[in-house]
């Protein structure tokens, strides 16, 4: 009898155990919700492919109600479901196209260990746009201006890139006119060479919202010079003679001054006057005009453009005179050697002030030869011109050589 009453109470022991098992284990009318499990995409390079793209979708989660044994119901989380989308059976744009989702578990989990009770968003719906690319120029927009004194060089400032490559939904690449990039020239002294970052804007200058857009290039160099400016004054050198002064002379210049623009350490080291030239009053035969080049030093640019000026020199209180010499002095004679002059008469045009001229006479003036170095042999030399006193005011403006024959004393 007691043998009886404890099998009864082993079998109802196991049978509490085995319920209990079933109840907290297998429990196969258990149910989960798994909410917020992200939803994934697929077939997107065939939908670009086809020139399309999706433009926005209803939701990227959807929430999952599953039956199931309570042990299988554990091994899952929102994590290790896979819920997805397949874009490839789209071939038109559109909006509010319906898709359906496909949810998949951990391999190690039979494809029927769960039924689907509810998923919610049952569907999706994505809006498809075509994918469009083209190019739209680079455009700077200045703000403010350098300080006095400095130039910057908009219209020769350069770009790496003259243009963007925007690639997007149709209806916002249609918007999309120009990539605008900003440079501030307020109180920039120095040249700028760096990169920026640009905005995407329609034909107005207005942003254009670009987060479905995207570009071969994220930024553009700018380079842009920035120069001091300076004022320069042309200047000239006068050397006298030919019996003519500074008193004697007018100079007016085609130009005056131009305007340059440089570093500021080679404007800085830039005097304020230029020469451009030099008037030789004794090579000035007559009033006329001389030419000069600009030359500026390396580093600088000639913003007036002026290359060349053009002096005019006028003389003035200057009379000219040729007077026919006989008496033609010879010095230095080599030792050992006699010197034939061959040339007896000879003309030197004389120039200067009215007044002195009017006294000046052959007698006045001296010819002298000076044969120091000469060798044998018939030659010509060039002949010195002295004037007697009083006469310094007076100058020569030409006096051609002589010709005398070299030979051994005898």
């Amino acid at each position: 009898m007691k043998s009886k009453i404890g099998y009864i109470a082993l079998s109802v022991l196991i049978a509490f155990g085995l319920w209990l098992y079933v109840i907290t284990s297998v429990s196969p009318g258990s149910e989960d919700t798994y909410d917020d499990v992200p939803v994934i995409l697929s077939g997107e390079t065939v939908l670009q492919e086809r020139g399309l793209m999706i433009t926005s979708v209803s939701s990227d989660t959807v929430t999952l109600k599953l039956s199931g044994n309570r042990s299988d119901l554990a091994q899952v989380n929102r994590g290790n479901i896979t819920v997805k989308a397949d874009l490839s059976k789209i071939y038109e744009p559109g909006s509010q196209l319906q898709l359906s989702t496909t949810v998949s578990f951990p391999g190690n989990l039979p494809s029927n260990a769960f039924v689907i009770e509810s998923k919610n968003p049952g569907y999706l719906y994505v809006t498809v746009e075509r994918r469009v690319t083209k190019e739209v120029p680079v455009e700077i927009q200045w703000i403010g201006s350098a300080p006095e004194g400095y130039l910057s060089d908009r219209e020769n400032s350069t770009l790496d890139y003259t243009s963007v490559s925007v690639t997007g939904p149709e209806s916002v690449t249609d918007r999309i006119e120009k990539a605008v990039i900003q440079a501030d020239l307020t109180d920039q002294r120095e040249s700028i060479s760096q990169s920026f970052r640009y905005t995407l804007c329609d034909g107005e200058g207005n942003p254009v919202d670009a987060e479905l857009i995207t570009t071969n290039v994220e930024e553009v160099r700018l380079d842009v010079r920035i120069q001091k400016v300076k004022d320069i004054t042309l200047v000239y050198n006068i050397v006298e003679g030919g019996g003519a002064t500074r008193d004697n002379v007018s100079v007016t210049m085609s130009a005056e001054t131009i305007r340059v623009c440089g570093s500021e350490v080679a404007i800085d080291a830039m005097e304020d006057q230029l020469v451009v030239g030099t008037i030789n009053l004794a090579e000035l035969t007559k009033s006329g005009n001389l030419t000069f080049q600009v030359v500026l030093p390396e580093g600088i640019t000639n913003l007036s453009a002026i290359t060349e000026v053009e002096a005019t020199v006028l003389l003035s209180g200057l009379t000219t005179r040729d007077y026919v010499l006989e008496n033609i002095q010879s010095i230095n004679i080599p030792e050992g050697m006699e010197a034939e002059l061959i040339t007896e008469k000879l003309t030197v045009t004389v120039r200067g002030p009215a007044e002195l001229m009017s006294k000046l006479t052959a007698e006045n003036i001296t010819a002298t030869v000076d044969f120091t170095g000469a060798e044998a042999g018939t030659t010509t030399f060039r002949t010195v011109i002295t004037f007697g006193e009083g006469f310094t005011g007076v100058g020569v403006l030409r006096s051609d050589p002589v010709s005398a024959a070299i030979t051994p004393a005898k």
